[in-house]
């Protein structure tokens, strides 16, 4: 399938509506373009391809330049229609004329989404190699302005739906930060297998889980848990949720901070 700016600008708009659901964001982070496009895009050494997507995306915008919005792990969208975009990325990776980062990573175990318009595909590029498709003394040799090509690559709607529908059955979720750094919000993914994600995108009805306490999924569970007694995804209360969803895990901080402290009795001697 060729590339279709109408299909990937859909398939992003997708995204984004799914992820404005969940209560980490508010709905009014979600920008759209005007009908002839966004004036200024942020971004130069582009050829016409991607500068006429980036004017006509939907964009994730908060106005506080310091904090960052998640939609992945250690994962932030790229508004290019912002003045004060810094894609730091492109400055330390550049990509070809036809390619463009739409996420970039915080940290070394995020994703950078690369959309190569010349294929309709994006690449998921991490620094840490997670999804690196060829053997390591292959992928050690190709020079470094050409590895992030060694890295899984799908069709870019294919992938964008299949992120959307992680969110959609809490698959994944993305919580505020009770403490508001590094960044504005917390991922977290409900299962530790390909199988036992596909097997939850499968359920048509979203029910109740029950782990042990010793489990490691047990704080993802409870989160999965709190949205489903909020109405998710009918009539979910949003509001209600996100109070709840606070409290667990300023708890959480508190039992991880107890946890260090008994394994390192000497750390409070240094507060």
């Amino acid at each position: 399938m060729p590339y279709s700016r109408d299909e990937i600008v859909s398939a992003v708009l997708r995204l984004y509506e799914e992820v404005i659901q969940h209560p980490y964001m508010d709905e009014d982070v979600l920008i759209l373009p005007p009908p002839n496009g966004w004036d200024i895009i942020s971004i130069k050494g582009k050829n016409e391809a991607v500068l006429d997507l980036l004017r006509h995306l939907p964009y994730l915008h908060i106005e506080d330049p310091y904090k960052r919005l998640l939609i992945h792990w250690e994962t932030v969208p790229i508004c290019y229609c912002s003045p004060d975009n810094h894609n730091i990325a492109e400055e330390i990776y550049p990509l070809p004329a036809h390619c463009v980062y739409l996420t970039r990573s915080l940290d070394r175990e995020g994703t950078a989404l690369i959309l190569d318009t010349n294929e309709g595909t994006l690449t998921e590029y991490t620094h840490v190699g997670t999804n690196i498709i060829i053997p390591d003394e292959e992928y050690e040799a190709l020079p470094e302005s050409e590895k992030w090509k060694a890295h899984r690559t799908t069709r870019a709607t294919e992938l964008l739906d299949s992120w959307r529908r992680k969110y959609e059955k809490l698959v994944w979720t993305v919580l505020p930060n009770p403490l508001g750094r590094p960044q504005t919000g917390r991922f977290y993914s409900r299962v530790r297998s390909k199988a036992e994600e596909e097997r939850l995108l499968q359920q048509d009805l979203l029910e109740p889980c029950h782990v042990q306490d010793d489990d490691p999924s047990k704080h993802a569970v409870d989160i999965y848990n709190t949205y489903l007694r909020h109405g998710w995804p009918d009539h979910f209360d949003k509001e209600r949720c996100r109070v709840e969803l606070l409290q667990l895990e300023k708890s959480w901080n508190e039992g991880q901070r107890r946890l260090m402290d008994k394994m390192n009795p000497d750390a409070g001697l240094f507060d």
